[in-house]
């Protein structure tokens, strides 16, 4: 071999070590980089909405479901999910829905659900609450936003989603006027929740990633589900006053998402306001969306009339918790009042004994002994609308002299409200008259 060969040769054996050295940073590095980023997936993971929180375990449980098997999606506030018991409503007619809601669950956020849904589902009914229509930009929390965008899984929708809620909080003066500025730890949920570890709200399922789920297809029991608090029944109006900026654009967004949906005839849309106790100046602004909604060719059913609390059988002094939830006997009213309506006007299938569906079941059966102690009124108990020899008023047991004097009072704040209402309906309608002429 000459020389040359021979100098090409030592400095060819000398550069193995140096690229086999080079080769072994490379691959360091890259395990490193992909170690790190499996921790930092895992902690994001952990460091998120606690695993015992009702909104995540309703969302999980979503995810969970077998594609293409809700033929019905109820979306809106907590005012959807403590009032319609989807088990039930496949008991009595073996529909299978499920409803994702929130508390205080901004309508803008309709949209993008109906495109999470659309992923793995194809409903023939979406059911939509319009009770949040009376919020204000201001009155929007970031609790509000995070019971939604925490829960979604990462995908354009939750980017979409966020970009939504950003731009509507634009110019709010309330705690998120700031958001579309600070709002990294949406995206980043380890930047939200590492204090939980220091707070001690940690539990070993949150380390152990725990995936705890809904087990009644989204109605959430909690221990007001079996609370019966006396209320008075809401005001009733036919006056229509304005909505909100942003409730009028996330009502026009959602309507908008509606037509889109409906177009070709497959799916169907309806729009409900559960029954509550309406506040004084509420029911003109529902008056006003169900307008809008009627106009755009949806039905709405408005279940905040006298004539409705009839058709329902609702008792004010027994059916909910507080003025804006019905307790479980007020749910199964409302339930199976809208599961019959739902019955008659849209064809949806029964799935009773069905193969694939037996998840309902268990549902149903999860419902069934949750309720089973009946409705606890301070250690009294009643078994769907049983007598009740009880009532608590504000923290104290009332005796029965104290519970009638409170029935007399009731009568007369009604009575006088209804006339007071009467009134001013009278003298409202007879200037609009002389304002037409």
């Amino acid at each position: 071999m000459d020389r040359k060969g021979t100098a090409e040769n030592n400095i060819e054996a000398a550069a193995a070590p140096r690229r086999h050295t080079l080769r072994r940073i490379i691959l360091g590095i890259v395990i490193f980089l992909l170690c790190a980023g499996l921790l930092f997936c895992y902690l994001n993971k952990v460091f998120s909405m606690g695993d015992a929180d009702a909104n995540r375990q309703t969302f999980k449980a979503f995810y969970a479901e077998p594609k293409d098997t809700i033929d019905v999606m109820y979306l809106g506030t907590s005012a959807s999910n403590r009032y319609f018991i989807n088990p039930l409503a496949y008991e009595e007619e073996g529909m299978t829905c499920f409803t994702i809601a929130t508390m205080g669950m901004p309508m803008f956020f309709v949209p993008d659900l109906i495109d999470e849904v659309q992923k793995t589902q194809d409903p023939k009914l979406y059911i939509i609450e319009m009770r949040w229509l009376l919020k204000d930009r201001d009155l929007i929390t970031d609790a509000h936003i995070r019971r939604v965008t925490d829960n979604l899984k990462y995908s354009s929708i939750k980017k979409d989603a966020l970009d939504t809620a950003f731009a509507e909080m634009d110019g709010s003066k309330g705690m998120l006027g700031d958001i579309g500025e600070n709002g990294l730890d949406y995206y980043i949920p380890i930047l939200k929740y590492h204090g939980r570890l220091a707070e001690g709200s940690m539990s070993p399922g949150d380390f152990k990633l725990t995936a705890t789920k809904n087990q009644t297809k989204g109605y959430v029991m909690s221990f007001n589900t079996t609370k019966q608090v006396n209320q008075f029944p809401g005001r009733v109006s036919k006056k229509r006053e304005p909505l909100s900026d942003i409730a009028e654009h996330a009502l026009d967004a959602t309507l908008d998402k509606c037509d889109e949906l409906t177009k070709d005839g497959d799916v169907q849309v309806l729009f409900v306001l559960s029954p509550y106790c309406c506040l004084k100046g509420q029911k003109p602004v529902f008056n006003t969306a169900f307008d809008k909604v009627r106009k755009r060719g949806y039905t709405v059913l408005d279940f905040n009339t006298p004539e409705m609390y009839e058709e329902l059988g609702l008792d004010f002094d027994k059916d909910y918790y507080n003025s804006k939830h019905v307790n479980f006997i007020g749910a199964e009213k409302y339930t199976c009042y809208l599961t019959s309506y739902l019955k008659d006007h849209y064809d949806l299938p029964d799935h009773r004994g069905e193969a694939g569906y037996e998840s309902w079941e268990d549902a149903f059966a999860a419902y069934e002994a949750y309720v089973s102690g009946g409705i606890d009124t301070i250690g009294v108990k009643a078994y769907r609308g049983g007598p009740v020899t009880t009532i608590k008023y504000r923290g104290k047991v009332l005796n029965k002299k104290e519970m009638e004097e409170m029935e007399e009072v009731k009568e007369e704040v009604l009575q006088e409200r209804n006339e007071q209402d009467g009134v001013l309906e009278e003298a409202e309608q007879k200037q609009e008259e002389q304002e037409e002429q």
